[in-house]
């Protein structure tokens, strides 16, 4: 996926010191779910409701796109107090964040409004909606409006566990031992190399480079341990209840053998 909050996962293919044979292919979540779906792709960096909605993709293990509370980049915008919300405009990037919007607009504020999904533009959305959703882009904050919900943070307010935002699904048949250490190598490799790839990426975003660094460093959690297990399930659970998917997938990562 092309978002900052993926690149410590995927900059190693890029780097001199890749050695796993692999060619890479960028797209919005929506898509890439397209992608593995018709077996174009082996691998992808989705949106983790698709590791709900597809049981028979592998989920690889101890590596995620994470975060324990606020997360800065998966926001509600809102133009009036969120108490008179009656619309909201939902980015049809991500069904995960979508999903979430759902969740925390009714167990958090007891508001079931309308929905509709509208490209990622939030003049536009704001125009026709009361709220909308806009997943990735670190720059607004400047946005002047009258509330914005961070979902990250509402998310941990309600459950006090982290919310898991992607995983790395794998095909059954592509399903090795070295698609799945090269994943976790990608991870090592970005995370011993945070400072570089904000450097570089606040450069290519036009961000401030202290806000690349402390995203990844302090905002983002890159593994997929039990915690993050034990958030994804509820999210899980969550989903269920509010009628978003019917599957009662019990989420397990593939095995490191």
């Amino acid at each position: 996926m092309p978002y900052l909050n993926g690149k410590p996962l995927i900059d190693w293919f890029h780097s001199p010191e890749c050695d796993f044979p692999a060619e890479i292919s960028y797209a919005v979540p929506s898509r890439l779910a397209m992608l593995l779906e018709s077996g174009e792709l082996d691998a992808a960096l989705l949106s983790s409701f698709e590791a709900l909605k597809h049981p028979e993709f592998h989920i690889a293990p101890d590596v995620s796109v994470a975060a324990r509370g606020e997360v800065q980049s998966v926001r509600v915008f809102c133009r009036k107090p969120i108490a008179q919300v009656k619309n909201v405009a939902l980015d049809t990037s991500s069904l995960t964040s979508a999903a979430l919007t759902r969740i925390v607009m009714d167990e958090v504020y007891h508001l079931k409004p309308q929905y509709e999904p509208r490209p990622p533009d939030l003049d536009r959305m704001l125009n026709d909606f009361d709220a909308a959703l806009i997943i990735g882009d670190l720059k607004l904050f400047e946005t002047p409006v009258s509330e914005i919900i961070d979902l990250g943070e509402a998310w941990f307010r309600l459950t006090e566990r982290p919310f898991v935002y992607a995983t790395w699904l794998v095909r059954p048949e592509a399903v090795s031992g070295p698609l799945i250490n090269a994943l976790l190598q990608a991870k090592n490799w970005g995370l011993s190399h945070l400072a570089d790839l904000s450097s570089h990426w606040s450069n290519e975003m036009r961000l401030p480079y202290d806000r690349c660094r402390y995203y990844f460093e302090r905002v983002m959690r890159y593994s997929l341990g039990p915690d993050e297990i034990g958030g994804l399930n509820l999210f899980r659970e969550k989903c269920i209840r509010h009628g978003l998917i019917s599957a009662k997938t019990i989420i397990e990562p593939a095995s490191l053998d």
